[in-house]
């Protein structure tokens, strides 16, 4: 018998829970994803808010938690309701939908429905572009965080309300990681649903390459699992690594496969405003001839606020190598020689105390963000353009810290075929991101200058990157959104939408669209 390590008992149904709920929903299941939720689940028997709140106290986690609808001017809304980008605080929900467990996420779903209400999906909050808010019905999955470890097979199955900082608090003693994010708030929902970027990605591949099953709630009412066996849902499966959240379902589970975890060296190099372009070639140079040992952000920025010059452009460079610090050494020794560092932290530790030295809340207030990707470098003539359009930032209150980044996003990423997974990405080498910020100091003129200076700024970069961008940075103002985000997989994500949500139940402004009509 398999050991098992539980931090707390899944609120997400287990396979034995889902099959008890297969009388409930056969119903609905027996004539088709055309059934509108309110058939294919007990819905609410009256209209309004007070159904609701009266079905979800009624509906409780194997915990015997309830969940909880928060309405305006009650205890917890302003908390429950405020998104990481401040941009979007003041998109204030109808009312605000605490769920322990699945069966009040289908409650949720049946109550938009039936009430034609708009809703939104949230977890960590974390969406750059605001969809994770609406002025309908907030569905947040957050109480649903339960983890649980089976040590003998590495399988770890999480419920969909865990962010990063739960995963690491349960992984700690076991050996065992999820290659994830950084950010402790972000939740594990919308990281995996995005594809998943990490620290460790270049060595055991993005968040979602580890995933092994799924359960959600779709438009009809039905909670499935979804995993890549023929007829089980293996076209949801697919989706849901790299497709996007809140395209098709509400997801309340995710299992993975695990991976052991060893000591680490991790490093932060600062360098003085010297020869730039010469230090982020050599970072490259690094990070393209060894994807699988060293995972690199490196960056151009300003030391202070204020004007942008490029004597006072910084070179950084953060991360983690899978091997010994004197190891490191050796592969850094060019950017080193070149141009001695003003801070140099290269230290060896355990994996998950490395985990902890690279946290970051970092984006979080007030932000504006757009994304590319690079297949190879980004050359000299590329980073120039890049200087030249940080010197023409506008103004403002903040530093820039984040101008101008490489993630690195090879390695072990590019291993997966373009169309294995909805994530698309995999000839890339690194992700190019560039934000501007400002703070409540700034007046609405600056706040508009520094969103104008941006679209200027990433378009122009359009010359030396490829037309993609991570749907996990996203920006209501990218062209082509849809290409960008999904390239030659759009197709196949249309025919999936039109399978699992053909009445367009889960829609946001860059929602995976229905197929075309033809003639």
């Amino acid at each position: 018998m398999s050991k098992t390590i539980s931090t707390q008992t899944m609120s997400s149904v287990s396979r034995r829970r889902l099959f008890q709920s297969g009388a409930a929903m056969a119903a609905g299941a027996a004539l088709g994803s055309r059934v509108p939720a309110a058939a294919a689940l007990e819905a609410p028997r009256a209209n309004g808010l007070e159904a609701l709140a009266r079905d979800l106290r009624n509906l409780r986690d194997p915990q015997g938690r309830p969940s909880r609808l928060i309405r305006p001017n009650e205890p917890g809304f302003l908390v429950a309701a405020w998104p990481n980008n401040g941009r979007w605080a003041d998109v204030s929900p109808l009312a605000i939908a605490m769920c322990t467990g699945d069966e009040a996420v289908r409650a949720c779903i049946a109550w938009a429905r039936q009430e034609r209400r708009p809703f939104a999906i949230r977890c960590g909050g974390h969406n750059y572009a605001g969809f994770s808010t609406t002025g309908g019905l907030l569905i947040d999955v957050k109480p649903m965080s339960g983890i649980a470890i089976d040590a003998k097979t590495g399988l770890v199955t999480i419920g969909a309300g865990a962010n990063n900082q739960d995963m690491a608090d349960a992984f700690r003693a076991s050996g065992l990681a999820v290659a994830s994010g950084r950010c402790p708030t972000v939740g594990i929902s919308g990281l995996t649903l995005g594809g998943g970027w990490g620290f460790s990605a270049t060595r055991y591949g993005l968040t979602c390459d580890a995933l092994r099953a799924t359960e959600a709630v779709t438009a009809d009412g039905r909670l499935r699992r979804a995993t890549a066996k023929a007829g089980e849902d293996d076209a949801l499966f697919w989706a849901a690594r790299g497709g996007g959240g809140g395209n098709f379902a509400v997801h309340t589970s995710f299992t993975y496969q695990a991976h052991e975890v060893h000591d680490v060296t991790v490093f932060n190099i600062v360098w003085p405003a010297e020869r730039q372009v010469e230090l982020m070639l050599d970072l490259q140079e690094i990070q393209l001839a060894h994807p699988d040992l060293i995972s690199t952000r490196s960056k151009m920025a300003p030391a202070n606020a204020g004007k942008v010059t490029r004597g006072a452009l910084h070179v950084q460079t953060l991360g983690q190598f899978f091997g010994p610090p004197d190891k490191l050494r050796e592969l850094l020794a060019g950017p080193l020689g070149r141009v001695a560092p003003m801070v140099c932290e290269i230290n060896g530790m355990n994996y998950w105390a490395a985990r902890d030295y690279l946290v970051t809340d970092d984006p979080i207030g007030l932000y504006d963000i757009r994304s590319s990707y690079v297949a190879g470098r980004l050359g000299g003539a590329g980073l120039e353009r890049m200087i030249g359009w940080m010197e023409r930032w506008p103004g403002g209150s903040l530093r820039q810290d984040n101008m101008g980044i490489l993630f690195a996003a090879g390695g072990k990423v590019k291993a997966v075929g373009t169309t294995e997974t909805a994530y698309v990405h995999r000839k890339s080498d690194f992700i190019v991101e560039m934000e501007a910020s400002w703070s409540p100091l700034d007046t609405p003129e600056v706040v508009a200058a520094q969103q104008r200076w941006l679209t200027a700024y990433f378009a122009d970069m359009q010359d030396f990157v490829q037309k993609e961008s991570y749907v996990n940075f996203p920006s209501r103002d990218l062209p082509n959104w849809l290409d960008a985000y999904y390239g030659e997989n759009v197709a196949r994500l249309r025919t999936i939408k039109l399978q699992y949500d053909p009445d367009n139940v889960f829609r946001f402004p860059q929602s995976i669209p229905l197929p075309q009509a033809t003639k």
